[in-house]
């Protein structure tokens, strides 16, 4: 019942914030339909694959529309995102995507764009309004429904569980997630709801910090020695599993290890390979972050040609041994 509510709560919140399905895009129809225009992407870093794999998505969609594209980084920091935004209003961008990981943060310049003409569009959470506590009135927003990708994550952990240790009392997990954002705390509360109802045995016995490959590397180094009982890892993304596989096989363990599972989530080509080829890595949730950035693109040429809009949901796929080699043949998915 918990996880229903809870569910049933981010279904209702992500409707609020975000209108509609993913649009489907006919490029045919919308040949250079953005000509003239010029669209930015503010991107947190490049630390995480998929991000990268998003800008390329956008950059290809805006070749087929016409409109110039840049991607800026800020490399974790506020005020170099506040500062690239400035500098795309001030070189006559049309259009900005901001990845939003300061809620609160970019309120002001956000205002200052809107002002000026600038569509915006929100990537990754709302940007909030501090006096109000409610989103800055701009155009779109290009989100995940986090909560879902945390419970298939959970759901595909807690299924394996269940088939390959029918007799233990209690299953040792480890999970990798980066508190600092609030979607990571969605896909936590995910995770944990999926595996209350699906496996209550286990048990989750340390949380780490985990972003990047260096994250997972760290964990791994530390929990083959805690914890040598653990039977696997849950995690908000795949790149901090790249990094824990490496310390894996650096430790002398096999990466086909039958007794212990990985689960992630972000579609990383090189975490496609792990579940594909039947390691450790059994279960991802895949997010077509290059058709989803894409997307986000055109509904921001669609805003600026006076055309309705819909905000983008990113789509995901389950992705295990059995349905990797789907993933993996198609070509804007397999990055």
């Amino acid at each position: 019942m918990k996880k229903n509510l809870k569910k049933a709560a981010a279904i209702l919140t992500t409707a609020a914030m975000c209108a509609s399905m993913p649009m489907m895009v006919n490029a045919e129809e919308n040949e250079k339909s953005g000509e003239g225009y010029k669209v930015g992407f503010c991107l947190q870093s490049m630390d995480v694959a998929v991000w990268n794999t998003m800008s390329e998505g956008m950059k290809a969609r805006a070749e087929e529309l016409g409109a110039d594209y840049d991607c800026q980084v800020a490399n974790n920091d506020v005020a170099t995102q506040i500062a690239n935004i400035e500098n795309m209003v001030a070189q006559g961008y049309d259009a900005i995507i901001i990845h939003a990981f300061d809620r609160e943060a970019f309120a002001d310049v956000v205002k200052e764009a809107l002002n000026q003409g600038v569509v915006i569009c929100a990537y990754d959470d709302n940007i909030i309004d501090a006096s109000t506590g409610e989103p800055v009135d701009y155009q779109l927003t290009f989100l995940c429904d986090n909560y879902e990708i945390g419970y298939r994550v959970g759901t595909m952990a807690a299924e394996w569980t269940k088939e390959n240790f029918p007799d233990e009392e209690k299953i040792q997990f480890g999970l990798l997630c980066h508190r600092e954002f609030q979607y990571q705390w969605d896909r936590v509360d995910g995770i944990e709801d999926a595996i209350a109802e699906i496996d209550p045995r286990i048990e989750i016995v340390e949380e780490l910090e985990g972003l990047v490959i260096e994250d997972g590397v760290a964990a791994a180094e530390t929990w083959i020695q805690s914890y040598p009982d653990m039977k696997g890892v849950v995690a908000t993304n795949d790149t901090a599993l790249m990094g824990f596989s490496e310390a894996w096989t650096t430790a002398g363990k096999d990466l086909n290890d039958e007794n212990f599972g990985m689960f992630g989530n972000d579609g990383v080509k090189d975490a496609i390979d792990l579940v594909a080829d039947g390691t450790i890595l059994r279960g991802d949730v895949g997010l077509d972050v290059y058709n989803g950035g894409a997307d986000a693109l055109e509904a921001c040429i669609k805003v600026l040609n006076g055309e309705e809009a819909e905000n983008v949901i990113m789509p995901m796929i389950n992705v295990t041994v059995d349905t990797a080699d789907e993933w993996k043949a198609d070509e804007n998915l397999y990055k």
